[in-house]
């Protein structure tokens, strides 16, 4: 992994990982509230992913964030 989408993709996967932890989710409760695939789940707090923009609001509401706190 070295070029920057890579390293941002890693990143995103982590942040993803402590926000879904914080609120108690495990990665299928998650899923489910997203309506999303857990594989895809896996693939996304791994950084393999890149998600798609209606992924990424699936993901800030099921985690009651707005989109910032999902880049920042």
């Amino acid at each position: 992994m070295g070029n920057t989408n890579d390293k941002f993709l890693v990143e995103f996967g982590k942040r993803l990982q402590k926000l879904r932890e914080a609120k108690g989710l495990s990665t299928r409760e998650f899923a489910y509230k997203a309506d999303i695939s857990h594989s895809s789940v896996g693939r996304l707090e791994a950084g393999q992913t890149n998600p798609s923009l209606t992924t990424l609001i699936k993901i800030a509401e099921a985690l009651d964030v707005d989109l910032n706190t999902l880049g920042n």
